[in-house]
């Protein structure tokens, strides 16, 4: 079964924002919406296999450490600084952690954000 509850240390999130996360999930994940977006994921891909982000576009980007290698020879790290090469303004963010990194790394993710907010703004 999918882990619906935040993977964080003991603490973070009290009993109600467990129980009211749990109930959320369950109810959104298996609705008419979900199943059709699962079911169209490959095509999807596709679709959006060739697109860029416009160059001028402030791009910030978090990923996870992983250093596993896919079917071509790219980490998470490598292929999201691909993702990014022709951007004047971007950022990408390795951090510790599982799929779900704003679950655990939330206050490092808020920092790097307003970071990087203000770095851009400094920059019109």
């Amino acid at each position: 079964m999918r882990q619906l509850l935040p993977i964080a240390e003991k603490g973070i999130y009290d009993n109600k924002n467990l129980v009211m996360t749990k109930s959320i999930s369950a109810w959104k994940a298996y609705n008419r919406n979900v199943i059709e977006e699962a079911q169209q994921l490959g095509n999807n891909i596709e679709k959006t296999k060739n697109m860029v982000f416009p160059s001028t576009l402030p791009v910030l980007m978090f990923t996870t450490k992983e250093d596993k290698i896919n079917e071509e020879w790219k980490t998470n790290i490598t292929f999201y600084q691909d993702q990014l090469k022709n951007q004047k303004i971007s950022k990408l963010i390795p951090l510790e952690g599982h799929h779900y990194l704003h679950w655990t790394q939330f206050k490092e993710m808020s920092k790097q954000v307003d970071d990087f907010i203000e770095s851009y703004s400094n920059t019109l």
